[in-house]
């Protein structure tokens, strides 16, 4: 322990303790006074007893305030108690959970994002595989037709007669593909999709497409289909002509380059039959072509051939070109 601790008259301030050395002075000066004059006064007496009480009540007071020092300017100023200042790391270690928490959850939501997106792109290509496989399974079911067409002919054909057993094995052949068209439309989902359209109010435009690739039959049948259009194809010139034998059409897309019958002879047997059986009616032909140059679009005109139509096209070419000759039909799909 300090040597100022020790000593309690050390604590006290500077005029304090001056103050007391002149009462003690006063006091030992009364005393001595006192002897020298061999003889007790009243007075002096009772004054040398109220410096020493005086003094003593000073000393005791003082000393009964051990919270009382004295400052280095000389101005008494209590005691200041010691502060405990807080722990270094206290707040950050009471953050520190709640930061984990939060990391956490972050990376939990992260995880949950990236599901999400694997869990959109798994639909959206099954999505696209069940759509392929669909078109496939309606591209089979149309190339089936044909077929059924020709058993339909030479079951009735008179100009080759067929035995029983012929008829018979010919009979179940066609029944068999009856079946086999019905159910390919129901698992492509045909019927579902042609309920799912609403009628129209008036007869919409109808379409024919003459080509001899099933592929591009199939993408510029659905392309059209899509926008309102009533759309019937056909694989061959001889095929286009029995279906406007049937009912007339209001623009055909018509395949040049096929095998047998190509597209400018069946262009010009096409207008004969119309004037013969719609005189009042008369189809726009467009040709489908890779060439198209001043010489091929003097041949198409010459063989009734309204316009022409670069191949391969794309889908919004088509629509464009369709639009521009059947303006009437088009505004409430939506373009694909």
């Amino acid at each position: 322990m300090r040597d100022d601790d020790s000593r309690p008259l050390r604590r006290l301030p500077s005029y304090l303790r001056r103050g007391l050395l002149v009462q003690l002075g006063l006091l030992l000066a009364g005393l001595l006074a006192l002897l020298v004059a061999n003889a007790p006064g009243g007075w002096l007496a009772g004054l040398l007893l109220a410096s020493a009480l005086n003094l003593a009540a000073v000393v005791a007071g003082v000393l009964r305030q051990p919270g009382v020092q004295a400052e280095p300017g000389g101005t008494p100023a209590p005691r200041r108690m010691p502060v405990e200042a807080p722990a270094p790391g206290l707040i950050t270690a009471g953050e520190e959970p709640l930061r984990r928490r939060l990391q956490n959850l972050k990376d939990d939501l992260a995880r949950r994002e990236q599901r999400l997106d694997r869990l959109a792109a798994g639909r959206d290509r099954a999505r696209e595989e069940s759509r392929l496989k669909s078109d496939y399974l309606t591209l089979l079911g149309r190339e089936l037709h044909p077929l059924k067409g020709r058993l339909e002919t030479l079951l009735t054909s008179e100009d080759e007669p067929l035995s029983d057993p012929q008829r018979r094995t010919l009979g179940e052949v066609r029944e068999r593909l009856g079946d086999l068209v019905v159910l390919l439309e129901g698992i492509a989902g045909q019927k579902k999709s042609t309920a799912a359209v609403p009628p129209p109010v008036r007869r919409a435009s109808r379409v024919l497409i003459v080509d001899d690739g099933p592929v591009n039959l199939m993408l510029a049948r659905q392309v059209l289909e899509r926008q309102g259009l009533e759309v019937r194809t056909a694989t061959s010139g001889a095929e286009a002509l029995a279906c406007l034998e049937q009912v007339p059409f209001d623009l055909v897309l018509m395949d040049i380059f096929m095998p047998g019958m190509d597209g400018m002879e069946a262009s010009r047997r096409w207008r004969d039959v119309e004037a013969e059986h719609y005189p009042c009616h008369r189809s726009v032909l467009v040709a489908l072509t890779a060439n198209a140059s001043a010489e091929d679009r003097q041949r198409f005109a010459e063989a009734g051939l309204d316009d022409y139509l670069a191949k391969p096209y794309r889908p919004q070419q088509l629509i464009e070109q369709v639009r521009r000759w059947l303006p009437a039909p088009f505004g409430a799909p939506d373009t694909p």
